[in-house]
């Protein structure tokens, strides 16, 4: 039998996300008055980014692509092409949170 309810104060790890202060509960702890966050694993990153672990647990019940995903850097002023390639350009986006001779350099 629901004896109590979660109320508004529930305190949550910072893992989970507070159900509704109007959940019933017996013994309202965690697992009566918590919900799991999910974690990034579905979150589909666009391609000018890259995915964090898909283990990594999200702040609330929606992943967002803020938390699971990492901007890619750009071939930037330092990216050297060896001779016989030219460079892209500075602004060029990379495949990866490194960037590559085929990211930044084109074949002459």
């Amino acid at each position: 039998a629901v004896l109590a309810t979660c109320g508004s104060n529930f305190s949550c790890p910072k893992t989970h996300t507070a159900n509704a202060p109007n959940t019933g509960c017996t013994t309202c702890d965690s697992s009566q008055c918590c919900t799991a966050n999910p974690t990034c694993g579905t979150v589909a990153c666009p391609s000018s980014q890259t995915a964090s672990s898909a283990s990594t647990i999200c702040s609330s019940l929606s992943c967002s692509q803020a938390e699971c995903c990492t901007a890619n850097p750009t071939c930037g002023g330092s990216f050297a092409c060896p001779s016989g390639h030219t460079a892209k350009g500075s602004s060029t986006v990379c495949s990866s949170l490194s960037c590559s001779q085929a990211d930044c350099c084109t074949a002459n």
